[in-house]
């Protein structure tokens, strides 16, 4: 009977690694490098997994919990934007060209409001707001380069707002633009930016 064969007659063994102990022991070695390398990669993965669950149900409670506007149309008449959450996805209508001071009108349909936003202007320029047939508003940059008004409450069925940007008279005014208006409506494109 050979030395590889069981008594038994099963699968025969593997034969011991020649060369003695050094080859045993890295052998031994090896098995143990391996094993200690699958119980660690086990662990990466359940850590990453459990972090994935929990960003995914925290990202879905807090997009659940986000409170829509807290005011239609009239009821945001003077209000901010931004403490009502109409902000949030309000439309901007930003012509491209003849706006040195990035002037845009804000909209936002579930709020049934408009108002203006200047991004670019300096301290002492102003933005106006006049909804025809409605209310109007405006705003002055009391330090950088923005400011937005309150809203004004339009009808989202039929509205004409114009919104215009107002230079400043300071004598340390880098910028030197005249004053300028831009309209829209309800049949104007605004896109969320």
């Amino acid at each position: 009977m050979s030395s590889t064969a069981t008594p038994e007659g099963g699968a025969p063994e593997p034969p011991p690694p020649s060369g003695g102990r050094p080859a045993r022991f890295l052998h031994a070695f090896r098995r143990h490098i391996l094993r200690n390398s699958l119980i660690a990669a086990a662990a990466v993965t359940a850590v990453t997994t459990a972090v994935a669950v929990l960003v995914t149900s925290l990202t879905e409670r807090v997009v659940a919990d986000d409170p829509p506007p807290t005011c239609p149309g009239t009821a945001c008449d003077g209000r901010s934007p931004e403490s009502t959450g109409c902000g949030e996805d309000a439309g901007s209508h930003r012509p491209a060209e003849g706006n040195p001071a990035t002037l845009e009108i804000r909209y936002n349909p579930d709020c049934q409001a408009v108002w203006g936003r200047i991004l670019t202007g300096e301290p002492g320029d102003r933005v106006t707001v006049r909804v025809t047939g409605g209310g109007s508003t405006e705003a002055q940059i009391a330090y950088e380069t923005d400011q937005f008004t309150r809203m004004v409450a339009v009808d989202p069925d039929t509205f004409r707002v114009e919104v215009c940007a107002v230079p400043g008279v300071s004598p340390e005014r880098r910028a030197d633009w005249p004053g300028y208006c831009v309209e829209a409506g309800e049949d104007t494109e605004f896109s969320l930016r």
